[in-house]
This record gives C-alpha cells, sequence and structure tokens, in this order.
C-alpha cells in the first residue's frame, strides 16, 4: 500500500508540479496543434521545439524578452514578454497560414530559378560552416521510442539469447531524457557535459550512455553517412525546383524542393529554404529512407552573430520497419547558446596561416567526447522542472515511474537464463575461454566445426582441431599463438604446427612472426582455395590442387621506420619433397582425378627476403596507446627481394627475384571509386636450380562457385597454366560504383548491392592474357559476375562466378 501511495504521489509530482516561468502552446486557426514548430527567445538566444501537442516551456531569468513564433508554411508571429519570478507566463498562439508566392521570372536556357540559388548556397557553405571558432551551448535533448510490432521469429531467438521475449516492451513508450553543456571547437570537437539523465530504456541506465546533438552541419558536405544539398557536387545527386518564397522580417526566403536523382538512402528529399543575398539556410525539412527506416528532419535555423547562423531546434521522427520489428522513434533538440566567439578570418575573407600538415587524424571517440556529472541520475523533479523544455506526455511519465521494474523484469529474466557452465554446444560448435577484457584468452573451433577441416587425393581426410590463444603482455603489446594438429587419415601421418605473433611497438606496427610446422602445401599458394579443392574433389571428383610435403621454420619481422614507410625481413628453411595421391574416394566420377604432379622429387630450400613499401600520404590514427592506418591519400609503392641459397640441404633451390610496384585507391564520388596495381618482376640471374614451387605464381580461380575475391583474382585463368620463372608484369583495374547498369533500374535503386567493371592483365615470356568482367558486390565478401578472358587480343572463354571471399570473410569475424 505505502508503495502504491508513492507510485501515486510520484505521478502527480511529474504532472503537476511547475518551475517554468514560460510556457504555451502553438496551433493552427482550427486549433490544431502545430507539431514541430519552434520558439526563438531573443536575448538569450535560445530556440525550443514543440512536441505533438504544441507545448513549449522553459526558464528563463527575469526581464522583457523578444520571442519569434515560426512554423514552416505558417506566417511567423514576435511578441514582445515580460518575466517576473512570481508568476508563471503563458502565452498560446495562433499560427496563420501562408503560401509561398512565385516570382514572375524570365527562365533563360529552361533553367530553374533554385539552380542560381542554390548555386549560390553551395558557394557560401564553407564560409558559414567554418564561421564560428568555440562556443557554449545548453542542450534539452529528449527521445522516446515505442515498440509496435515483433515477429514470432525475433521473439523467439531474443528468448533463446537473452531469456526474454522482445514483445514483453510492446506499447511501452520508452523516454530517454538529458540536460547537458555543450562545448564546440572548430573544426569538428564536441565536448558534451552530462548535467541530468532519466531513462526508462532498459538497460540504458548509464548518463554517459546519453543521446548527443547532431555533430555535423547541412553545410558540411556530408552529414554522417548522408550527401548534404550543399555539397560541392550536390547538382550530380540532387534536383532541385523553385517553389515560391515568403517575405519575413525583412528577409525573402525562398522554397526550394529537393528532389534525389537516384533512390539512394544516402540522399534526402524534402524542402530546404534559403534567404536572398545571404544565402543562408533558414530551415530544413528533409526525409531520408535508409534501410528498414524513414526518418523526417526538420531544422530550424538562426542568425546568432553576423554570418553565424547555427541550428537552435532539431526534430528528428524516425518509422522503423526491418527483420520482423516495427517501432517508433522520436528525437528533440533545444539548444541555448552562448560564449560565441566567431573566426574573423573566414568571415572577412583574409587568408589565413598555412597549417602545417598533419597525418594524424583524431579518431571520432576524441572529437565527441561524453562526461557526466557525479549527479547526473540523480537530480530531483525541482531541477527537471526548471530545465525541461519540452513537456512529458503521460505515457513517458508511466514508463518512467515503471522504470525500475521494468528492469528488474529484464535482469531477472536474464538470470535465470544465464548458464555460465561449458555446454554441448561449446564442445560442438567452439567456443572461447575468457572475456575479451581477460589478460589471457583462448579460442576453439569445437568439434563440429573444427574436426573435419580438409579432404584431398593426397592426404585424404585431415581430423584434429586448432587453437587460438591470445595474451596481453604490459598495456599496448600482445602475444599470440595458434597451433593446429591434424590427422590424414590416407596419408597415415599427422599434420601439424603453428604461429607465433609478437606485436610490439605499437606506434610503429611493429610485428613479429615466426612459423613452424609439417604439412602438405599447395605449389601455389595463390591459386584456388584449399575447400574449393576439398569440395570438387569429393562430390566430383575433379582435383584443382596438386602438394608437396613442407617441414618448415621461418621468421618474419615488420616495423615502419617512418610514417608511411614500412620495411619486411624474413628467414625461411623448408624441407620439401613431393607427394603422390593416397586415395580416389570420391561422389564423383574417379576418372576426373588426376595424378599428384612432382611425386618422386626433392627441392629443399633456405632463403631470405627484404621488402619495402611506402605511401608517402598516409593518415592514421591512435588508439589507446596503437597507430591505425586509416586512409591513403597517394599511391604506395612497394619493391621485394627475395634470394634462396645455400647448398646445405638435398637439391637445393637457388635463385634470385626482384619484384615491384604500385597500387592506389581513389575516390571519384561519393558512389564510386576507382583502384589499381601495376606490377612486374623478374628472377636474375641464372634459372636452371628453380623448382617449379618457386616460380612465381598468380591469384586464380577458375571455379563456377569460388571463394576468391574478382577484385584481384583471375577468374577464368587455370591454377598453374601462368606460372613462370622469368618475367612477368601484372595489373589491375577495378571501378566500382552504386549505379552502373541495372542498379539504374528504379526498383533497384538503393538496394544493398554495388556494381563494378573490372579489367586484369597479365603478361609473360609465355602468355599475353587479359581478363574483363563485371560484377555484382553484396559488401566485398559476395560477388556475383561475368567474366570473358582473351588470350593475344583473341577471344578466348567465357563464365559466370559466384563469390565468397573467405579470407576477408574470416578477417571480418576475427575483428
Amino acid at each position: 500500500m505505502r508503495l502504491y501511495i508513492a507510485l501515486v504521489l510520484s505521478f502527480f509530482c511529474f504532472i503537476h508540479l511547475d518551475a517554468q516561468n514560460f510556457k504555451g502552446k502553438i496551433t493552427d486557426t482550427n486549433g490544431e496543434p502545430l507539431y514541430g514548430s519552434t520558439v526563438y527567445i531573443k536575448g538569450v538566444n535560445q530556440g525550443l521545439v514543440c512536441n505533438e501537442t504544441g507545448s513549449y516551456q522553459t526558464t528563463i531569468p527575469n526581464g522583457e524578452y523578444e520571442v519569434e513564433y515560426k512554423c514552416l508554411g505558417f506566417k511567423p508571429e514576435v511578441q514582445i514578454i515580460k518575466i517576473s519570478t512570481d508568476k508563471v507566463t503563458t502565452l498560446d498562439i495562433v499560427l496563420y497560414e501562408t503560401p509561398f508566392n512565385l516570382k514572375e521570372i524570365t527562365v533563360s536556357n529552361q533553367e530553374d530559378p533554385a539552380h542560381p540559388i542554390m548555386r549560390k548556397a553551395i558557394e557560401k557553405a564553407p564560409l558559414y560552416a567554418a564561421s564560428v571558432k568555440e562556443y557554449t551551448a545548453e542542450a534539452y535533448i529528449k527521445v522516446n521510442a515505442e515498440l509496435l510490432k515483433v515477429s514470432s521469429l525475433i521473439d523467439k531467438m531474443a528468448k533463446r539469447e537473452e531469456g526474454v521475449k522482445l514483445s514483453d516492451f510492446k506499447e511501452l513508450l520508452f523516454t530517454q531524457e538529458s540536460f547537458n553543456e555543450i562545448r564546440f571547437t572548430a573544426p569538428n570537437k564536441y565536448e558534451q557535459t552530462v548535467k541530468a539523465f532519466s531513462s526508462s530504456i532498459p538497460d540504458n541506465i548509464d548518463s554517459k550512455d546519453v543521446m548527443g546533438i547532431l555533430s555535423t552541419s547541412l553545410y558540411n558536405p556530408k552529414i554522417g553517412s548522408y550527401i548534404s544539398p550543399l555539397h560541392p557536387q550536390a547538382f550530380s545527386y540532387y534536383k532541385f525546383r523553385y517553389e515560391g518564397f515568403i517575405e519575413e522580417n525583412g528577409l525573402t526566403i525562398n522554397k526550394i524542393k529537393i528532389e534525389p536523382k537516384l533512390k539512394d538512402p544516402s540522399l534526402f528529399e524534402g524542402y530546404i529554404y534559403i534567404a536572398d543575398y545571404t544565402w543562408h539556410i533558414y530551415s530544413a525539412e528533409l526525409r531520408s529512407n535508409p534501410y528498414g527506416a524513414k526518418q523526417a528532419y526538420t531544422i530550424s535555423f538562426q542568425e546568432l552573430a553576423p554570418n553565424v547562423y547555427l541550428p537552435i531546434t532539431y526534430l528528428i521522427a524516425s518509422d522503423i520497419d526491418i527483420f520482423g520489428i516495427k517501432a517508433t522513434m522520436n528525437y528533440y533538440t533545444s539548444l541555448t547558446y552562448s560564449n560565441i566567439k566567431t573566426n574573423e578570418s573566414v568571415i572577412s575573407g583574409t587568408k589565413s596561416k598555412k597549417e602545417k600538415r598533419t597525418f594524424e587524424i583524431a579518431r571520432q571517440d576524441s572529437l565527441y567526447i561524453v562526461k557526466s556529472d557525479s549527479l547526473a541520475s540523480k537530480r530531483d523533479t525541482a531541477y527537471w522542472n526548471n530545465v525541461r523544455t519540452i513537456p512529458l506526455g503521460e505515457r513517458e511519465i508511466k514508463t518512467l515511474i515503471k522504470r525500475d521494474s521494468i528492469q528488474q523484469h529484464l535482469d531477472s529474466a536474464r538470470e535465470k537464463h544465464r548458464n555460465p557452465k561449458l555446454t554441448f554446444s561449446n564442445i560442438m560448435n567452439g567456443g572461447q575461454i575468457g572475456s575479451d577484457s581477460s589478460k589471457v584468452k583462448i579460442k576453439f573451433n569445437g568439434l563440429l566445426e573444427g574436426s573435419i577441416y580438409e579432404y584431398n587425393f593426397v592426404d585424404g581426410l585431415w581430423m584434429g582441431q586448432s587453437f587460438r590463444l591470445t595474451s596481453n603482455i604490459g598495456k599496448h603489446n600482445k602475444l599470440e599463438l595458434t597451433p593446429y594438429i591434424y590427422y590424414a587419415l590416407s596419408r597415415k601421418r599427422l599434420i601439424g604446427g603453428g604461429n607465433i605473433n609478437f606485436t610490439y611497438a605499437p606506434l610503429r606496427l611493429g610485428n613479429l612472426t615466426i612459423s613452424i610446422g609439417s604439412t602438405s602445401e599447395d605449389f601455389n599458394p595463390l591459386g584456388i582455395h584449399r575447400f574449393n579443392n576439398f569440395s570438387n574433389s569429393l562430390i566430383r571428383g575433379k582435383n584443382y590442387n596438386y602438394f608437396y610435403q613442407k617441414d618448415f621454420i621461418s621468421a618474419t619481422n615488420s616495423i615502419d621506420i617512418s610514417n608511411g614507410l614500412s620495411v619486411s625481413v624474413g628467414l625461411e628453411i623448408d624441407r620439401r619433397h613431393g607427394l603422390s595421391n593416397n586415395t580416389d574416394y570420391t561422389w564423383g566420377k574417379k576418372s576426373k582425378i588426376t595424378p599428384n604432379i612432382y611425386p618422386d622429387d626433392r627441392f629443399d630450400k633456405t632463403a631470405f627476403n627484404l621488402g619495402i613499401e611506402y605511401t608517402p600520404y598516409a593518415y592514421y590514427s591512435i588508439k589507446d596507446g596503437a597507430k591505425k592506418y586509416e586512409k591513403y591519400a597517394s599511391p604506395t609503392f612497394y619493391i621485394n627481394y627475395e634470394q634462396a641459397f645455400s647448398g646445405w640441404q638435398t637439391n637445393n633451390a637457388q635463385y634470385q627475384k626482384l619484384s615491384g610496384g604500385i597500387k592506389q585507391n581513389i575516390k571519384l564520388s561519393e558512389f564510386s571509386n576507382f583502384n589499381y596495381q601495376l606490377e612486374g618482376g623478374h628472377f636474375l640471374g641464372e634459372r636452371n636450380k628453380i623448382h617449379f614451387v618457386d616460380y612465381q605464381h598468380f591469384n586464380t580461380s577458375n571455379v563456377t562457385v569460388n571463394l576468391k575475391s574478382p577484385f584481384v583474382s583471375f577468374m577464368l585463368l587455370d591454377n598453374y597454366v601462368a606460372s613462370t620463372n622469368r618475367y612477368w608484369v601484372r595489373t589491375n583495374f577495378n571501378y566500382e560504383s552504386k549505379y552502373i547498369l541495372i542498379k539504374r533500374l528504379p526498383f533497384l535503386q538503393g538496394k544493398m548491392f554495388t556494381e563494378s567493371l573490372h579489367l586484369k592483365n597479365l603478361y609473360t615470356a609465355d602468355m599475353k592474357y587479359s581478363e574483363m568482367g563485371y560484377s555484382l558486390n553484396f559488401t566485398k565478401l559476395l560477388n556475383v559476375g561475368v567474366f570473358a578472358s582473351f588470350k593475344k587480343t583473341k577471344y578466348q572463354d567465357f563464365g559466370i562466378r559466384v563469390l565468397f571471399d573467405l579470407d576477408n570473410i574470416k578477417k571480418t569475424i576475427n575483428r
């Protein structure tokens, strides 16, 4: 009973205790609330956004203020108000609809009147984007979200993983609200200090999980992943149409309709309102359709200093419908600015001192820093009523009151569901001992995934297991051991070994790898993936790969000696000999099986290698004391030298091989990029002690369904046909775009794949080969393409390829 009374009292505290001294409601002439309308209080530089009932509220110091009420499509209203401590000033406003007028404009060359307006706005955008050096702002942010529908499949998955159904949270209007101090420093650094925080969203109990403000501007070329209507190449992405003007406080405001030329999720549609002569943004009503969501943005701008136009309110309404989940979310922000310092050199147009080039890029988590006041989650009702600028609705209040019981229900369900013991599923599917933050952790593949690793006609079936043990040494260094042990059933031999990988000097990307093992190795390790050989040998009786026995030990060390310049050195000692097929088991035709090559040969090797790679403009970031290259703004040049020497083994290989090349990825537009690689090499001196295994082999994958990438692999070239012990020149050219051919069809625009054109060439002493292709790329991990090959300019072959880039898939999973 006492708990019930406490809840009721809390409810009335939320509703009836008013500390705001200025509030009201904005409606149209029919009494309908104007959702998203704005209030600007001159003198305190404060913007307010109205909720779905048209309500606003705030607390401001005593005094007289000029207040402007605005809503797009309505005539603005300006009122003078007086605020005193002994009473609440309530002002309800009715706004009158005002149509936009069309100017009588002489149209030349059939150009829409919007075009010169937008060209001037685009020209001015860099000035307005850089006009502020720093500012401080108070931001009240409120987010509410409601789960409307959950499919039974998603519900079952959530129950299995978390022990609770998502449908348990349907039709609850979850709310997060915060009051923050924002400090901005040009060009793009934000520091958000959370002064007050409250949330009814499950697991959203830490004030550092607060929603932030939009940390970019429509004046910038991009807003997150979206292309701004004021992008320097905006006319390549958008169509603009003039829809009239209104006169407002001495300004002529032009209404420009924005239409994307393509239905791409990174493009906006809607309206942008541009002022004559200054060409600044007055306001914007934009919509976007990212995958599984529809978002509507309403942003109001205000001149807060000469040539400084900043957003004072944001309203973002989202409808989400993806993977069987339907939900809505609304985001409101009201901003109050102070301590605005302008960038006078930008505003005046004078040239500032040229800054010294730096290759370090600030990470996003260092550009937007969130701090929290120790009392943020403990603020009382009186504090909230003093800072809240958007009234809470009854449903929002209800979930805020019930938030503790909602969280307890979730925690209780998870606790009952959690099973810390090693399960049968772990044994079969693999798992990890130790958490990601542990000093030592061990990963294993499990019996189902890892016990059967490979099948080929030389070894038969591989059965065994591999492991990965990782240990953090000190603050920045890491040691990783990856042992493996398998038994080749047909060859009746153990196959095993492992790698020891030590990363050190994290600011110089030091990496030492020591490998040791005894295994069967492909003569062309760059060719058809061994899993392709596994499946084709077993199912069709077709073996693409040939193998030899390799007992080896090697060591390689690489390190940056300066930014963009890395050096690697390595030493390898191999005992190698040929092998024969030991089984002919297949589900296909045994007549397709081909014998292994060089079955009786011995061809040992002792060799060292030296590699140098240099990118003049290599940009990097630093996180936790470790360097990571983020982008390259110039070509990368590389050169490698390898020499096999000594005669202390049996039939030692002896050769010198020199190779080098250049590669680069060039961004052509927001939708397309071009990458290329040119490489050449030559075996120097005598060639009579170069065994076939040491020839220069190439990345080939002439299999219909294969595990390579169309960007680097020859799709129609057999595994060993191009291998050479003389010289070679190889080139790759790839053009990738969201829109080349079929994606220009309206019903395919905006879908989650890209298109690519490929041209690859290979010239050796014995071959002049070219290959052209077109592929659809569902990320670069899954591709479908058609390819044609030519030898000496004559048509040779055609093929369709379905590609799963297995090596990149593994890298993605292990990140």
